[in-house]
């Protein structure tokens, strides 16, 4: 029975649960100013490394949301060790973030966002209390 349950094990996938297949990388755009969470998919998206101080290796590209009409992209090659941990990472365009570091500049940009909405509106609203002078005929 237990080879039998082997063969089932493995076409159902191991238990290890896809807390273990991606792993959350945080980085903050320079260009916007702007913190960015994207994820890496372990099991697919690692090539093997041609550097032997490396297993692995991924490159991704995040890009920024576009808010307050800024678009920009930060570069991030991960290399990892033969247990698939982060040996050494390379950013480009942006900074590193921790998770915390990432919440805390999630805070401060969503509290720019909303200064700057406000800001816009006051400008909208300030913009249309005075009517607009007919031209002039001379």
């Amino acid at each position: 029975m237990n080879f039998l349950q082997r063969i089932a094990a493995f076409f159902r996938g191991s238990g290890g649960g896809p807390s273990n297949r991606y792993l959350t990388v945080y980085v903050l755009s320079r260009r916007c100013r702007e913190p960015i969470a994207g994820q890496v998919d372990l099991l697919n998206e690692l090539s093997l490394s041609d550097d032997d101080a490396y297993s692995y290796y991924a490159r991704k590209v995040f890009h920024t949301s576009g808010a307050q009409r800024c678009f920009g992209q930060v570069e991030v090659t991960l290399h990892f060790d033969a247990n698939k941990r982060i040996a050494h990472h390379d950013v480009q365009g942006g900074d590193w973030l921790t998770r915390e570091e990432y919440e805390a500049e999630l805070a401060a940009f969503q509290a720019r966002s909303a200064a700057a909405g406000a800001q816009a509106a006051n400008a909208d609203d300030d913009s249309g209390d005075a009517p607009a002078a007919p031209p002039s005929n001379r």
